[in-house]
């Protein structure tokens, strides 16, 4: 199918972004910084690339799940959050954060909103696809998902505790919230073969 196809693609390409965005030059520490501080700066361009790439996949996987999917019963609901997580990351470019150190702005606060939202509806579908590929492929790529959305779930218990207890936050931070980003992509690229495939 056209869009699970091009879903896969382009979380490809997404993760080679994002691979990238950690090897060029930067001033930023992948321990202490969020992945949106690369957002401002001269990474800037890089990472907006790399956030429309992000929402070119999740609107590919919604019209996948859309069109390929009729008789499931979650098509629906899924596909809609999956539109959601598109819109959303049209909008993250144009709502970048606020740099640590600085005064929280009105913008920065729309932009931890955004990012809240797009945590939390990323992880809650997961289960319905790990469900759905228990079901129809089974083997080795359900099992997959299934150890992906458990890495999700304890990189986002993590990355909370790090924002709760202050003095966690520049050792774990960074790391949590990259574990977190890459295990939702490796997931959805994951679905998207599965959708290919089927």
């Amino acid at each position: 199918m056209i869009f699970a196809a091009l879903a896969a693609a382009l979380w490809t390409a997404r993760l080679g972004m994002f691979v990238a965005l950690h090897i060029v030059r930067s001033d930023y520490s992948p321990v202490k910084h969020a992945v949106s501080d690369y957002a401002v700066g001269r990474t800037r361009t890089l990472s907006s690339i790399m956030t429309w790439t992000t929402a070119g996949g999740w609107g590919a996987l919604a019209a996948a799940v859309w069109f390929g999917l009729p008789e499931w019963s979650d098509r629906v609901g899924v596909a809609a959050w999956l539109g959601v997580l598109a819109v959303i990351f049209v909008a993250l470019p144009f709502v970048p954060t606020t740099l640590e150190g600085e005064e929280m702005t009105t913008i920065g606060r729309l932009h931890m909103l955004a990012a809240v939202a797009w945590f939390a509806i990323s992880y809650s579908c997961m289960g319905n696809f790990v469900r759905l590929a228990e079901s129809t492929v089974g083997g080795g790529l359900a099992a997959t998902l299934s150890v992906l959305s458990v890495v999700t779930m304890v990189a986002l218990v993590a990355l909370i505790a790090s924002l709760v207890l202050p003095w966690l936050r520049s050792r774990t931070f960074g790391i949590a919230e990259r574990v977190f980003i890459v295990a939702v992509n490796v997931f959805y690229l994951i679905v998207a073969i599965i959708l290919l495939l089927g």
